[in-house]
């Protein structure tokens, strides 16, 4: 999947509603859990290196993608004659992999997650072809943005499969480092990478299933050693990378044409991730 058509479909869709009493803070923000004092684990499927769930809505099971590089719940048109929703706005939908169309913002009244309903959070109606034509064996839905997920906090454990959500957290151990999140509590997240002695903004995105990725002009930020190719996807050996916390050694960046710049599954598959979307923290610890 070529990740940044869907952040860049995510985002026009949404920068053209301005015209309406909701602005985009707004639709980001809609929604709630009710439940109080909880804690849920969910298994996952682990498929090319993509995160995918069970959700169910209007009493019916479906399989969603989990990424937080998505600002607004997306789903596939084609289930939209089985679930509950209501109507908000027609807005023109275009991308690198598609035509300029007219898709729905929508409220989604419930969305359950195990046994934790989250309620009123919007979606985007939208044809997810591009999305599911790289993932012949498997049956997508939708993808749960992070418009929903900041509605609570999570722990993504990819050595045993399983996500934990709560309203709450409780570290144990006190091995996690830390790396602080860069935005308000809507949209996108960035995070601090400092490569070269110079810090640059990655968005945290947990459906892009690489480790680094930035576009190729990110190469001029790179020592003139380490420019080793003219290719329109080039690898390039990075000696020291830190991220909050983390200091590593001996790591590769991806620059491709058309792409943002991101930290993946690629990345954070080594890790216990956890994710406060309250105080804008992620918690890392390493896997043994």
């Amino acid at each position: 999947m070529k990740k940044y058509t869907l952040l860049l479909l995510t985002f026009l869709c949404l920068a053209n509603y301005n015209c309406v009493s909701q602005n985009f803070k707004q639709i980001c923000k809609n929604g709630f859990v009710n439940q109080k004092d909880y804690i849920t684990e969910i298994p996952f499927e682990y498929y090319k290196k993509h995160i995918f769930i069970k959700v169910n809505i209007s009493n019916k099971e479906y399989n969603f993608l989990f990424d937080t590089g998505a600002q607004v719940t997306l789903i596939d048109q084609e289930i939209s004659k089985e679930i509950e929703y209501k109507f908000k706005k027609e807005v023109e939908v275009s991308g690198s992999s598609i035509s300029a169309q007219k898709n729905a913002l929508i409220e989604l009244p419930k969305v359950s997650i195990s046994n934790v309903i989250f309620e009123n959070t919007y979606g985007m109606l939208l044809d997810l072809n591009f999305i599911k034509k790289d993932y012949e064996n498997l049956k997508i839905d939708g993808v749960i943005g992070n418009n929903l997920m900041r509605k609570a906090n999570w722990q993504i454990d990819f050595k045993n499969k399983v996500i934990r959500f709560t309203d709450k957290i409780d570290l144990s151990s006190r091995k996690h480092k830390k790396v602080e999140m860069h935005k308000e509590n809507y949209g996108l997240s960035y995070l601090d990478v400092e490569i070269n002695n110079t810090k640059h903004k990655f968005i945290f995105d947990t459906g892009s299933s690489g480790r680094f990725t930035a576009n190729s002009s990110f190469v001029g930020n790179l020592k003139e050693e380490q420019k080793n190719s003219q290719e329109a996807k080039q690898t390039f050996k990075l000696e020291k990378i830190r991220i909050g916390e983390i200091e590593l050694t001996n790591q590769t960046i991806l620059l491709e044409k058309g792409v943002s710049s991101l930290i993946g599954n690629g990345f954070f598959e080594d890790y216990l991730l956890t994710i406060d979307w309250k105080k804008n923290i992620l918690y890392l610890l390493p896997n043994q």
